[in-house]
């Protein structure tokens, strides 16, 4: 084995030329040089001092080189964790000879890549032994040359210096070059590679709560059964305090480096902050592990597709109608809901409070809080068990009923509408049933009801109007009354029976004796001897099985008169509610100006209500004259007025 090269490093008292001082964070060992992390100044010290070496016609023997580029560029400044330890560099700093420097060409740098053209090289044998012995490489007549010619070999830590001095200054693949040198024949290869920077990941949202996005399969039934008309979930509906998402922190990516030693800065990755996706109910929490959007409140949640921010409300509020193909049948259990889109035909609406901004062609089934319309209901129904509908547009071909609230409509044609109250601005040919009915212009209508008030009535294409006034069936009250005046009556004559047997106890003498001067002793009038006391007991005796039997007869007059008073008071309140049912029945016209006839119908007990008939028994029996119909007017002419006595 030849001997090693000449080490260069000197001392600075002492230096020569050709030498060169080691910088104060490089110390020498017996076995190499070794770098103090530590003592490192700032970033690019280590490169300064590689570079001053290289210009100085030197390079690193026995080069530790992934340990060479962790110097060059890590970031080794503030770091603490073992920096007082060295780190390995290499073996020693010897001189690159000039003659030996001639041997090494530029690499071609193309698209990120550095190749290198290796070739054998061969020299005379008279040439100088430094040229020819280098490392490994022992001098030797390489076969099928001449004699006289000797193989030259390359070497690895001086190809890295040469190649550094050219420009190539990361990302030499070392084996692809050892086995370069050793190539007997002319072979282009690539000796380093740019190392690509790798992106970081975005931050991201994670869901956490289950059902926070409509759903839109058909709706489960029990028994495996599916309903066609309704979707699985159409508004998500959370609880408070229930976590919605997660945000996942963004990760910043790793750098890259090109083969010239420039960084190859990965890009930043996409950040947001998640407050601004919190909207009105919900609310952010930061916790150790992340940050979490949370909702305040119960209601309903709703994300906005332009903004992605996240709100809860207690109202449901939509946009794209309903239809068979956006949401199918709704069953909402919010208590208010907004449609800003058109509800279509037979498409079926079961809500609380309902605020429609659209025309409304299916039916809406309220369940006690409040329909309202702002436009038209057409071809559909609404319907209030326990409240009031409002049309603000117009009604036509639809039906309405709110059996304990009031429906205000404007406009209405070919409707059956059926409320408590009912207050109608221009009706044509409808039928409406309403305890209290208010009609501006009625124009052939079918109208029933126990208060009536219209403004004016006409015919339409010779169809007349039809009032009918409901006098309420008042035997059953007539019965009541008559079967608690018998009862009374009987309980009258049982107590003059017991008040009889009274007072011919107390017309006893011994009794009436007792009595007189039983009171005088009560009231101190009256002092007894002992023979008079005596005379007393006996007495008492005497009439003790009378006074047993008229305390019994005085307790009985009290549960009688209690009874009688309890009966009295049921009397007066069957009488009260007689005079109730009949309170209201009226029925004003203020022009008539058409064929109108006006009626007063008994709406016996036994009869069904006139809001259960099906819509064509409900027309013809409106419009039917019969024993149980008495007529109040007749004509085509001037006004009516009539007050039920």
């Amino acid at each position: 084995m030849p001997p090693l090269p000449q080490s260069a490093i000197g001392n600075l008292a002492d230096l020569e030329e050709g030498q060169i001082a080691l910088s104060g964070f490089v110390v020498q060992h017996d076995n190499g040089l070794y770098v103090l992390r530590a003592r490192l100044e700032s970033a690019t010290a280590f490169a300064d001092f590689v570079n001053r070496v290289i210009a100085s016609g030197l390079y690193f023997r026995g080069l530790d080189y992934p340990q060479f580029l962790a110097l060059l560029y890590d970031d080794w400044i503030g770091r603490h964790d073992d920096a007082d330890e060295g780190i390995f560099l290499a073996a020693d700093i010897t001189a690159f000879r000039a003659e030996r420097q001639a041997l090494y060409k530029p690499c071609k740098i193309t698209l990120g890549e550095a190749s290198y053209l290796f070739e054998p090289l061969y020299c005379d044998a008279e040439s100088d032994l430094a040229l020819i012995d280098q490392g490994n490489h022992p001098a030797h007549s390489a076969k099928g040359q001449q004699p006289s010619e000797t193989r030259i070999y390359l070497d690895i830590d001086e190809f890295i210096a040469a190649a550094w001095a050219k420009g190539v200054r990361f990302g030499i693949d070392v084996a692809a070059v050892r086995e370069g040198i050793e190539l007997d024949k002319p072979e282009q290869r690539v000796v380093a590679l740019n190392r690509p920077y790798v992106p970081g990941k975005d931050a991201e949202i994670v869901e956490l709560a289950p059902g926070l996005h409509r759903n839109n399969a058909p709706r489960r039934l029990f028994g495996d059964r599916v309903d066609l008309r309704q979707f699985e979930t159409r508004y998500p509906q959370v609880a408070a305090g229930l976590r919605l998402v997660k945000k996942i922190p963004r990760q910043a990516g790793v750098d890259g480096r090109d083969i010239t030693g420039i960084a190859l800065p990965a890009s930043l990755p996409k950040d947001f902050d998640l407050q601004t996706l919190a909207g009105p109910g919900t609310h952010v929490v930061r916790e150790k592990d992340s940050e979490y959007l949370l909702a305040s409140v119960c209601g309903f949640l709703n994300i906005d597709l332009s903004s992605n921010q996240f709100s809860v409300t207690d109202k449901i509020i939509s946009h794209e109608g309903v239809s068979l193909r956006t949401t199918g049948d709704l069953l909402l259990t919010g208590e208010e809901y907004e449609q800003h889109g058109e509800i279509q035909e037979k498409r079926v609406v079961r809500c609380r409070s309902i605020t429609a901004y659209a025309d409304v062609f299916g039916n809406i089934i309220s369940s006690g809080g409040r329909v309202c319309l702002k436009r038209n209901l057409i071809g559909g129904s609404a319907s209030n068990d326990h409240g009031d509908i409002i049309v603000e547009g117009r009604a036509s071909g639809s039906t309405l009923i709110a059996q304990n609230g009031c429906i205000r409509v404007q406009h209405v044609d070919n409707c059956v509408i059926l409320g408590h109250q009912v207050v109608v601005g221009q009706a044509r040919n409808c039928d409406i049933v309403a305890d209290e009915l208010t009609v501006e212009v009625s124009e052939a209508c079918a109208l029933a009801g126990r208060n009536l008030h219209l403004g004016l009535a006409r015919s339409y294409r010779e169809l007349e109007n039809v009032l009918l006034v409901l006098l309420p069936d008042l035997s059953s009250y007539e019965t009541r009354i008559a079967t608690l005046q018998q009862k009374r009556a009987l309980l009258e004559k049982v107590m003059a029976d017991s008040r009889a047997k009274i007072d011919a106890l107390r017309g006893e003498k011994d009794v009436t004796r007792y009595l007189l001067v039983g009171g005088k002793l009560r009231r101190h009038e009256l002092t007894l001897n002992a023979e008079q006391q005596l005379s007393w007991r006996r007495l008492s005796e005497r009439v003790a099985p009378a006074l047993r039997t008229l305390s019994q007869l005085s307790d009985l007059i009290k549960e009688q008169d209690a009874e009688w008073h309890a009966l009295e008071i049921q009397i007066n309140e069957v009488v009260a509610a007689r005079e109730q049912s009949c309170n209201g029945l009226a029925c004003t016209v203020d022009r008539i100006e058409g064929e109108t006839r006006i009626n007063a119908m008994l709406v016996r007990l036994a009869d069904p209500p006139l809001s259960d008939l099906p819509h064509k028994d409900l027309k013809a029996r409106l419009r039917r004259t019969d024993a149980a119909t008495k007529r109040l007017f007749g004509g085509s002419t001037g006004s009516f007025s009539w007050v039920y006595s």
